[in-house]
């Protein structure tokens, strides 16, 4: 009896032991991500692109009007519901907002660069958010011809 007995404790040991040190190890919380850092000699291989806010950008899209069709349907899918789908006036939800915002004229983007505006649809600023893991490159750059092209 004394032996089966001694063999239950030594069996439970390492468990109670495993259960202690269980307090100690990291955890990630509901909706909040690891962070996960990359060896200091590594490449990164995602893909992703990398904006600075300081970065001069040219646009490589040529303004031609395939780009502004493009930009125009991009236009009326991501942007007109706050921005309207007329530089006259706002969208459904640009209406509830206070401050609206901008109309995205002509005369609002001509002091600005082709890189600026770019710049602003991928990065965001105040209320809006930033569309660079959402539109590509590309498909930001043809808002950028589009936006010349509004009036």
């Amino acid at each position: 009896m004394k032996r089966s007995a001694g063999l239950a404790i030594m069996a439970v040991v390492p468990l109670l032991m495993a259960a202690m040190w269980m307090d100690r190890q990291p955890s990630i919380k509901p909706y909040q991500a690891p962070v996960l850092v990359s060896p200091g000699d590594s490449v990164p291989v995602s893909g992703q692109e990398l904006v600075s806010q300081d970065a001069e950008l040219k646009n490589p899209v040529s303004p031609n009007a395939e780009s502004a069709a493009q930009g125009k349907a991009l236009f009326t899918i991501n942007c007109a519901m706050c921005h309207g789908p007329t530089s006259a006036e706002r969208g459904p939800v640009g209406k509830k907002l206070t401050p609206p915002p901008p109309g995205l004229d002509r005369d609002l983007l001509q002091g600005l660069s082709d890189g600026d505006i770019f710049k602003a649809i991928t990065l965001g600023f105040g209320r809006m958010p930033p569309f660079q893991s959402k539109l590509s490159p590309r498909e930001r750059w043809d808002l950028v011809t589009f936006l010349r092209t509004r009036k």
